[in-house]
């Protein structure tokens, strides 16, 4: 009774299951463990395992091409600050609208999903914030089974930790899909409006945020997806429209609603992957051969405006052409200023089997023909060999087994440098070249980085006549030294690069990282520019293309043609650009109609005067002229420094201290006998009076005569003069033949070796001495044939004046 009344005095108390009280202290430690996990993990990658695409565009912007990542899509990775805030705010009023209020998960809305979800069995709502969208995304975490979705908003609080919300929308907007193989917001953009996030307007802002959510059934290129996405669209218009009543932000003012529903009004133009630009495809292909591990966007040197322009000409010109069989070309712009390559054609057309034309000319080695002459000639001039008005002789030639031939296969005698140069004679060239010390043609183009060439021995005097393959590419970086006073630089192909670090460790294949340097005097680079500034435009400019030149252009250019007619080049620069020309065959087929000067000249000018429309650059010195350079009188018919007997002087351009001081000796006063108008041996008072007459070499007099030019050449003596009259004046002869310390093999005891000489125009005997032994006479113009024997040699011509000329050669027999 005491018990029972005690126990109905206690207050009644509620009892709590035991279950209960461990499950609430279960999900307590599961939180806590939860939380403290995602405090102490480490920060997880959110594009560990992406690739991404390469959008290449010139340098004004302009979309060249847009390339696939490794997976086959389309993905560009983009910064926040390059979408328009109109695509944040649509994205956030559709995707979640709490986005910076929630720690990555909003548990009213999952209790909301979880409700009409799996209690009241009606429409599946998913509540994912962009956050758990990511998460899914970034793991692959299947979200559609309870399981998935606790794993989902774990990873989401995950994120949450490591990541500020900037960074969490921006890997947002990179990887979610936009139907079909386009991924993130900027290959979306590109793809669907042609423009960049940055320029979406709120009407295309709108359309794009709604995709994500159901990218198959809203992909704007199909008739369905496009109905779809504007149906959703209009959805998140209203919710637009009513976050915009009463705001007073920017953003809201600078879309008034008459703006935004004039935008809404307008039917929106959907582009798809088939109207990606496809431009340079050559240059394209390049850089990615050379920097395969260039990603996202990629501004690059090309000006696409110039890009079209020698497209066009290119088409044009080939068109015209066609009957000759001329069907493929290539070119290449530099800027020699910045040395970007603003143009780049690899081939008249790309998609072309019949030509070949995904080959590259750019980077294909082919013979230059007689473009490299102008570095021979610079060589000359940097080495005091020539001025550009000496004389130089071309003539026939023989050095050892090799003897080079003009592409006429006639000679022009006596011709000056600049004559030589840009008549693209080939025997004054090939002379040069022999004379050149150091640097040797060979060794000036391996240091101006000429790719994969063989031993110096292998080329020989024919290199300068296009006997060392190179390419396009290292043409135009040849010609930008002749234009940045005999500086070489590399080419540069690329403005600005992804700051990713992939990126960069490949910069230097396209933007060279090899140092410039000097390999040719400022002097003599301006000579050669004046002196190709003199080669007149080919008479075949065409007319319907390019208005009729009432002067000549102030471009410094240079025609080639290899051998057999394979290759037709045009090379040289204005005040701001190398340009260069060539056409051809891949395959190396031979064609009469390949010509330098009228198969790539015409090309040439038509492509440099549409560049300059407008400007009249085209017509103006490249530069200045540097300040060691005067004129001075050179004797006009010679090249060489007026003598006192010269008739006609002209200004040319010399180097001081560099350039030869040659006093021209072929005009000589001599004494002439007043009766008989014959030579007299030396003046006699009243019986001779003074004459001046033109002594040249023989072998230039002789072309003379070939060529039916009559020069004033000095009379027969009247007597015979003794010897020490004679040798007190006039040139010494000059062994042609045999060459100086060379070795000739024989075979048998039959073998012949003409011995000759070039001699002054008075001269009528030589004389030859082999080993101080007298072998025999000759007249002028006559070789004196040796039967050759082995053995070491020094051999000694006399004229009949007593001057003489000595060398040694070697005659070894073929075992």
């Amino acid at each position: 009774m005491i018990s029972k009344s005690i126990s109905s005095k206690q207050p009644n108390k509620k009892k709590q299951h035991p279950t209960a009280r461990g499950l609430a202290t279960g999900v307590a430690l599961f939180c806590f463990m939860l939380l403290l996990i995602l405090w102490l993990s480490p920060k997880p990658s959110l594009f560990s395992w992406q690739t991404w695409s390469t959008a290449y565009v010139d340098r004004n912007g302009e979309l060249l091409r847009l390339t696939l990542a490794d997976d086959d899509k389309y993905r560009l990775k983009t910064d926040l600050t390059d979408v328009s805030p109109h695509l944040v705010k649509a994205a956030l009023l559709y995707e979640d609208q709490y986005f910076y209020d929630h720690p990555g998960v909003h548990l009213p809305a999952l209790w909301r999903a979880f409700w009409s979800t799996y209690v009241l069995k009606e429409r599946q709502i998913g509540a994912s914030t962009i956050t758990m969208q990511l998460a899914r995304i970034a793991f692959d975490i299947d979200s559609s089974t309870i399981p998935g979705k606790l794993q989902q908003i774990a990873a989401a609080l995950w994120i949450e930790r490591h990541y500020t919300k900037e960074q969490i929308l921006t890997a947002y907007l990179n990887r979610v899909p936009y139907g079909g193989n386009i991924e993130g917001i900027s290959a979306a953009s590109l793809i669907y409006f042609q423009k960049k996030p940055a320029q979406l307007n709120p009407a295309e802002a709108m359309a794009l945020a709604v995709i994500p959510q159901n990218p198959s059934k809203r992909n704007p290129v199909t008739a369905s997806g496009y109905q779809a996405m504007i149906e959703a669209r209009q959805r998140i218009y209203a919710r637009w429209h009513q976050a915009q009543s009463g705001s007073d932000d920017s953003l809201a003012r600078s879309t008034n609603s008459d703006t935004l529903q004039l935008w809404m009004n307008m039917p929106l133009q959907i582009h798809t992957t088939k109207d990606l630009p496809f431009q340079a495809p050559h240059f394209i292909e390049h850089l990615r051969k050379t920097q395969p591990n260039l990603r996202n966007e990629v501004q690059t040197t090309l000006n696409v405006q110039s890009q079209n322009s020698i497209q066009k000409w290119v088409n044009l010109w080939l068109e015209e052409q066609s009957e000759l069989q001329l069907n493929n070309a290539g070119a290449l712009l530099i800027n020699h200023k910045t040395m970007e390559i603003e143009a780049w054609l690899g081939s008249a057309n790309f998609f072309d089997n019949a030509i070949e034309g995904q080959v590259d000319i750019v980077t294909a080695k082919r013979s230059p023909g007689s473009t490299l002459k102008p570095f021979v000639y610079g060589l000359a001039l940097q080495q005091g060999v020539i001025h550009p008005k000496t004389l130089l002789k071309d003539t026939p030639s023989r050095y050892a087994a090799y003897t080079p031939e003009n592409y006429d296969l006639a000679y022009a005698g006596p011709i000056s440098a600049t004559d030589a140069l840009i008549t693209s004679r080939n025997v004054p060239a090939v002379r040069l070249t022999a004379k050149l010390k150091s640097p040797d043609l060979y060794q000036f183009l391996t240091e101006a980085q000429i790719t994969k060439v063989k031993a110096k021995s292998h080329y020989g005097l024919s290199l300068a006549l296009g006997g060392m393959e190179i390419t396009m590419l290292e043409m135009a970086k040849l010609y930008a030294i002749l234009a940045n006073q005999g500086l070489w630089q590399p080419a540069k192909s690329l403005l600005t690069l992804p700051s990713s670090k992939t990126s960069s460790k490949t910069h230097s294949s396209s933007n060279e990282t090899i140092s410039s340097r000097q390999l040719m005097s400022p002097e003599s680079a301006w000579l050669i520019e004046n002196m190709l500034q003199q080669n007149p435009a080919p008479d075949s400019l065409n007319s319907d293309h390019v208005k009729t030149l009432t002067q000549q252009p102030n471009i410094a250019w240079k025609t080639g043609t290899s051998f057999a007619f394979r290759d037709a080049w045009s090379a040289g620069f204005d005040e701001d650009h190398v340009l260069v020309i060539w056409l051809g065959h891949f395959n190396s087929e031979s064609n009469p109609n390949l010509i330098g000067r009228s198969a790539a000249g015409p090309l040439f000018f038509d492509v440099f005067r549409d560049l300059q429309t407008g400007s009249e650059s085209f017509f103006q010195p490249v530069r200045s002229k540097p300040d060691n350079i005067k004129q001075v009188d050179i004797c006009a018919s010679t090249g060489a420094l007026p003598g006192r007997f010269c008739p006609r002087t002209e200004k040319g351009w010399f180097i001081p201290g560099v350039s030869p001081i040659k006093v021209s000796d072929v005009y000589r006063q001599i004494p002439i006998v007043t009766a008989t108008g014959k030579r007299a041996c030396y003046p006699q008072a009243n019986k001779t009076h003074m004459a001046v007459y033109e002594f040249w070499p023989s072998d230039v007099l002789r072309l003379f005569q070939m060529a039916g030019i009559q020069r004033k050449q000095p009379p027969a003596f009247a007597e015979p003069c003794d010897i020490e009259d004679l040798s007190t004046g006039g040139a010494k002869p000059i062994i042609r033949s045999p060459l100086n310390r060379l070795i000739y093999q024989i075979a048998n005891g039959q073998d012949e070796i003409p011995f000759q000489a070039i001699l002054d125009t008075d001269v009528e005997t030589t004389y030859w001495f082999l080993n101080q032994s007298f072998i025999g006479s000759a007249t002028k113009n006559t070789p004196l044939f040796w039967k050759a024997k082995p053995g070491h040699y020094q051999i000694t011509v006399v004229d009949d004046k007593g001057l003489s000329d000595s060398l040694e050669f070697e005659v070894r027999k073929i075992n």
